[in-house]
């Protein structure tokens, strides 16, 4: 029985030789209620000496449970932590603490590229492919036929792979990618390739890709689709767990939080546009009251120093 456990799940990304951020800015940042967004993207990020930001926290505290029949939809603004945790369940990346536990086969396409040699030829690729996603030799062999009949390719599958036109390409990655049928399959948006007649073909088997598999991890941004094939869904925020339960519920809540946030957003445009327009319209008239003070002779250094010291009053205010 297939079965995923993630618990207390943490990720974090470590960057190096990072300058530091002043403090007023942050000061001024996270007293002003309108910049809630910009409060919790900042949580995210990492403090070492001299407030230098020294990494990123992808994912803090996730946990969830998916047992054998399991569809779960993941939920969240670009940037929230979906596709690392992916990265996690498919093995690509190792957790800094937490523990994930997967009994079953795992297939992964996040990244249907990944992994392919462009010096080999397609049959090798296919060899490398499925030995890379833990399948025996005699399972590839098995499927060979089938990935070679699907993907089109023919003698180019003699080839190396440097010789084939990106849809080509697509089309290999695609057969191998959906060849063989998971216990977990986690998958990051759903995946189709080709001209329009091979991407009904292509859409035709990813259905049953994903209906043969034990468990459905699935990443995606359409909630016409996560509906259709999901029971479950998880809205990841900021690297953390916002909500979990039936998909249409959470994907409520999720629009909802996302429009408000779109809101503050469009405000804060619209005031710095404002803002940006009235110095405009100040330093041009300081400009014209500069020139009338000198009698009608045009200087640069009185205009750059009227620049400068609106410039600097501006930044000053900001940081209040």
């Amino acid at each position: 029985m297939s079965h995923v456990s993630v618990k207390n799940l943490c990720v974090n990304y470590p960057l190096y030789q990072r300058a530091p951020i002043p403090d007023k800015a942050q000061i001024a940042h996270s007293e002003d209620p309108e910049h809630s967004a910009f409060n919790h993207r900042n949580e995210t990020l990492i403090r070492g000496p001299n407030n230098a930001v020294i990494g990123v926290r992808a994912l803090s505290g996730v946990s969830f449970d998916v047992p054998s029949g399991g569809r779960l939809a993941i939920i969240g603004e670009n940037g929230s932590g979906k596709t690392t945790l992916l990265q996690v369940l498919a093995g690509i990346y190792a957790p800094d603490s937490g523990e994930v536990v997967i009994d079953g086969q795992t297939t992964s396409v996040v990244n249907i590229n990944l992994g392919m040699s462009l010096e080999a030829s397609g049959h090798n690729n296919i060899t490398l492919r499925g030995l890379a996603a833990g399948r025996s030799r005699k399972e590839i062999e098995a499927r060979r036929a089938d990935i070679a009949a699907f993907s089109e390719l023919g003698e180019f599958l003699d080839l190396p792979v440097q010789t084939y036109s990106a849809g080509m390409r697509m089309r290999l990655n695609f057969a191998i990618a959906t060849a063989f049928q998971p216990d977990v399959l986690i998958l990051d948006e759903w995946l189709s390739a080709g001209d329009a007649a091979f991407r009904k073909k292509a859409t035709t088997r990813m259905q049953t890709f994903v209906e043969q598999a034990g468990i459905l991890i699935l990443a995606s941004h359409s909630r016409a689709l996560m509906e259709a094939t999901c029971d479950r869904a998880l809205w990841l925020d900021y690297g953390q767990v916002r909500a979990e339960g039936k998909v249409s519920e959470v994907a409520d809540a999720y629009d909802e939080e996302m429009m408000r946030r779109q809101k503050d957003r469009d405000a804060r445009a619209r005031a710095e546009l404002d803002a940006a327009r009235a110095h405009e319209a100040f330093v041009r008239q300081a400009e014209l009251d500069a020139q009338k003070d000198d009698g009608g002779a045009s200087g640069d250094a009185p205009i750059f120093l009227i620049r400068l010291w609106h410039t600097f009053l501006r930044l000053a205010g900001r940081q209040r």
